[in-house]
């Protein structure tokens, strides 16, 4: 089985997301997609307060509700503690064995994946398939295993949403009708002044 691997905080996610979710699957004919909310992400230091990891996992969900090929786990969260992408790794690999594994990613996220908890190890595990976000130049990584997910170039950016609802601007092209609803009902997004 040809299983794509895609974390983040998604806070929210957003449309941009599901496209990089949905190419990356048909271009590289994966029989899944499973999207993985963090539980605590060692990367976003700079966010004191991320929306609470149930709100984010609920967000994925409705977004991804009925959506052939791509499922949501809850793994990173009933984990808890610091959401390692090598722990996600071995623990996909151990329900899943035998399957191939696919880091799906953006650029920015690529370009620091020596920074990584267990990088090396890592690379030795799966195929990198990156987005691009930008029309800028890429570092790429040594001894990495990747390709380019072809799509359109998509920079919508989780913190313009959020500082969006802050300040009541429309933010119907970024969100799905289902997301959108379910960040309303929760009141998300409304006290996000200590946030970057």
């Amino acid at each position: 089985m040809k299983i794509g691997i895609f974390g983040g905080t998604f806070d929210p996610i957003h449309v941009g997301h599901l496209a990089l979710a949905k190419n990356a699957r048909s271009q590289f004919l994966l029989d899944k997609v499973i999207l993985i909310p963090a539980y605590n992400p060692p990367h976003k230091k700079s966010i004191p307060f991320l929306t609470s990891a149930q709100d984010r996992y609920e967000m994925v969900k409705v977004a991804v509700g009925q959506e052939p090929f791509l499922e949501v786990s809850d793994c990173e969260i009933q984990r808890k503690g610091i959401s390692y992408t090598f722990d996600t790794i071995e623990g996909l690999e151990k329900k899943y064995p035998g399957s191939e594994f696919y880091l799906i990613l953006g650029k920015d996220a690529f370009e620091d994946v020596d920074t990584w908890h267990k990088a090396s190890l890592i690379k030795k595990k799966v195929k990198f398939l990156v987005a691009n976000r930008t029309d800028h130049d890429s570092h790429i990584p040594e001894d990495v295993i990747f390709d380019w997910v072809q799509m359109p170039l998509c920079p919508i950016a989780a913190s313009s949403i959020r500082d969006a609802i802050q300040h009541g601007k429309p933010v119907d092209a970024f969100l799905l009708p289902e997301v959108l609803r379910y960040i309303r009902s929760r009141n998300l997004y409304q006290d996000q002044k200590s946030r970057s």
